[in-house]
């Protein structure tokens, strides 16, 4: 996921879940658009991890050279911080995913209960 979250996706999903007809129709709906929203969070998890182990890279370490002082501080301006500003994307990101992926849950149920006999699995 490369940009905000796409709010609208969300709302197109609920309106699609609303408008089923069966409970077969909702499952559909359910598999494809969930499994799909759980590959982008994992990836997206998994891209923050990688972040956050650098982030510790964003203090210098103590030493009596100026040159090495320097160095890790041109390294830690120039290219960490930089670097890691999608961290913080990121996090917003899974907030912001994994609260969306809960209203779309609350869709699922509301709408599973409309139908008689229905048992929605949600991947």
């Amino acid at each position: 996921m490369s940009g905000p979250l796409n709010t609208d996706y969300f709302s197109s999903l609920t309106a699609q879940i609303k408008q089923c007809t069966s409970c077969e129709e909702l499952q559909s709906v359910v598999t494809e658009s969930m499994g799909a929203l759980n590959d982008q969070l994992t990836a997206i998890t998994a891209q923050n991890a990688y972040f956050a182990a650098l982030q510790s890279l964003l203090t210098p370490p103590g030493a009596s050279l100026s040159s090495l002082v320097t160095w890790v501080t041109t390294l830690i301006d120039d290219y960490l911080t930089p670097q890691l500003a999608a961290y913080a994307k990121y996090t917003a990101q899974v907030a912001a995913l994994t609260a969306e992926i809960e209203t779309l849950t609350a869709a699922i149920t509301s709408k599973a209960s409309s139908f008689s006999s229905c048992s929605i699995s949600i991947p």
